[in-house]
């Protein structure tokens, strides 16, 4: 597959051959999170998710979308393939802040091997580092972030994606250390598109990261993190298409709000 505009929107057409080096990875992760975001307005507005790395490709690159954890961590996989990087998918179950989890395995996301060592390379999640965070079982190893201080910490044959907050490490999301093909995925995308206790068809997500901290918006909210403030905007009927193009360059139309 032709990666050419990919890289042109990622502002990385400039890097014909890699190293494959931890750096390498890094660049990769924080241009495509610079400039795609997490959003769910295709399941927000009944459109069927496809998770063909053409129609990801068009969607993202053509269209000028975003999308959630099988669709950004599909293309993302795919691109790393096509350079010669080395990854696995792995399925994670999401630890929610009131205590819940989600249903097993249904967040998609990657691992990428260099140099014998595994690094978590997730493009797909909603407050993640813009780097990679090394898979080990020494707890001292974390990445600071403009949005926090995160870890990957390998118990058993179990990976555990932790944010500190309030000096206490949280669980994002845990993950068996086992590479799964897309095929494992299938029930949880129909059901994260389709059932009415999932997330995504409760609620409109749209963030990404930014230099300075994370901009994210809800039906009811445009939240912007900066240098640790948060700013508040009411969303509406009339500002909310404005609001789209001016943070996530998406020019989308999303049903509900529009009611």
């Amino acid at each position: 597959m032709d990666f050419t505009e990919f890289e042109k929107k990622l502002n990385i057409n400039d890097s014909p051959h890699f190293n494959h080096t931890v750096p390498e990875l890094n660049k990769l992760i924080q241009q495509f999170m610079l400039e795609i975001p997490f959003e769910n307005i295709d399941v927000q507005n009944g459109v069927p998710i496809s998770t063909a790395i053409e129609d990801i490709y068009d969607k993202v690159v053509t269209r000028n979308r975003g999308g959630f954890c099988y669709e950004l961590n599909g293309l993302f996989k795919a691109y790393l393939d096509a350079k010669g990087f080395e990854t696995i998918q792995l399925a994670a179950t999401v630890h929610a802040p009131d205590g819940t989890q989600s249903l097993a395995g249904s967040h998609l996301t990657l691992a990428v091997k260099i140099d014998e060592t595994y690094y978590i390379a997730d493009v797909g999640f909603g407050d993640l580092p813009m780097q990679s965070l090394q898979v080990t079982r020494n707890k001292d190893v974390s990445v600071h972030d403009v949005n926090g201080e995160y870890r990957a910490i390998l118990k058993g044959n179990q990976i555990y994606v932790q944010k500190c907050e309030n000096r206490q490490w949280v669980t994002q999301y845990e993950a068996p250390f086992k590479d799964q093909p897309s095929e494992a995925f299938t029930e949880m995308i129909h059901y994260n598109q389709n059932h009415p206790d999932s997330i995504f068809v409760q609620r409109l997500i749209v963030t990404k990261p930014t230099q300075e901290g994370r901009v994210t918006m809800s039906n009811e909210n445009m939240t912007i993190q900066k240098q640790g403030n948060k700013y508040k905007e009411a969303v509406t009927s009339k500002n909310y298409r404005q609001l789209l193009k001016h943070y996530f360059n998406i020019d989308e139309q999303v049903v509900r709000l529009e009611e």
